[in-house]
């Protein structure tokens, strides 16, 4: 059977995540591998640092990184005759998608994780006023989304399922703008998230230049598989085209639903992720749903966690 690949994108992080998984050894190559560009700290940060402290954007997106490489080559291991479709990276899982697809070294991806995790907590530290982001569950968000950006201050961060999507702005509109969908009689929970700033809006423009920075000493690859990126919604296989798209994601709404349709386009129907905690193969059934509502025919999750890891 052939597979597409997801990787979760920030907010999966929880104390504790790899534990487990780095005694596996070729998880725990993947973590001496990344040591370098990711911090000597990286085996404390995914194994021990407590929940607030991780939930810092630069640790964050470093422990994360580190987790979906570390599932993803044990998982080779234990699977060596595995062949790939696809590949998915939700937000910042976008370069462990890459890795899987064959673009980008493990080592690579590394160096632009951290230049990301850095560049995006220098612009959280420069905020004038508390910013974040909070999740819009609705049944369908595409009846809502020029409501949420016509509000003030607001705008659709993310687009993750039929009725799943993230609006990004100052805490005070996101408050606000909750309070107007429930005076209004929306069918919407609007939940605010923990984390420091609303990622995916122009708020993040400045993070930019240094991931063209980061970018210009990194060697990408024509992948091997298509990959499916949420900067643009569609399959990238052009090097330079993915380079610009990786620069230009802070600023840019994630259409990770317009990513998954495209890879069913393309053909793949059996998607898989490795994770902790699996966070995207949960949304398949509300992101390709046939003129019924149900999950389309044919297609199928596989949700493998550490546990099933070492249990081979």
């Amino acid at each position: 059977m052939r597979y597409c690949i997801l990787f979760a994108g920030q907010s999966v992080q929880e104390s504790g995540m790899c534990r487990e998984l780095w005694k596996l050894p070729a998880a725990r190559e993947i973590l001496d591998r990344l040591k370098p560009s990711l911090g000597s700290d990286l085996e404390y940060v995914t194994t021990e640092m407590p929940e607030p402290e991780l939930a810092r954007t630069f640790n964050a997106q470093r422990a994360i990184h580190a987790h979906h490489l570390g599932h993803w080559f044990a998982y080779k291991a234990a699977h060596p005759g595995l062949v790939l479709d696809g590949s998915v990276g939700h937000s910042m899982g976008i370069a462990a998608a890459l890795v899987a697809a064959g673009a980008m070294s493990v080592e690579d991806s590394g160096a632009f994780i951290r230049a990301r995790a850095q560049a995006f907590s220098e612009v959280c530290a420069a905020f004038k006023e508390p910013m974040g982001l909070a999740a819009v569950m609705t049944d369908f968000l595409g009846d809502y989304m020029e409501k949420i950006e016509s509000f003030p201050g607001v705008s659709l961060a993310l687009h993750n399922t039929i009725g799943r999507g993230t609006a990004g702005g100052t805490l005070a509109s996101l408050e606000a703008f909750a309070r107007h969908s429930q005076a209004e009689g929306w069918p919407m929970k609007i939940k605010v998230l923990k984390v420091e700033g609303p990622y995916h809006t122009a708020a993040f423009m400045a993070a930019e230049p240094a991931l063209l920075q980061a970018l210009a000493g990194i060697r990408l690859d024509s992948p091997k598989v298509p990959v499916f990126m949420g900067t643009s919604g569609k399959s990238e296989t052009d090097p330079s085209e993915i380079s610009r798209l990786l620069a230009a994601q802070p600023h840019t709404r994630e259409k990770h639903f317009d990513a998954v349709w495209a890879a069913c386009d393309s053909g793949c129907r059996n998607f898989l992720e490795i994770a902790h905690k699996p966070q995207p193969v949960t949304w398949i059934s509300d992101q390709l749903q046939d003129e019924e509502g149900g999950l389309m025919a044919g297609v199928t999750t596989l949700a493998v966690k550490t546990a099933d890891l070492a249990a081979h």
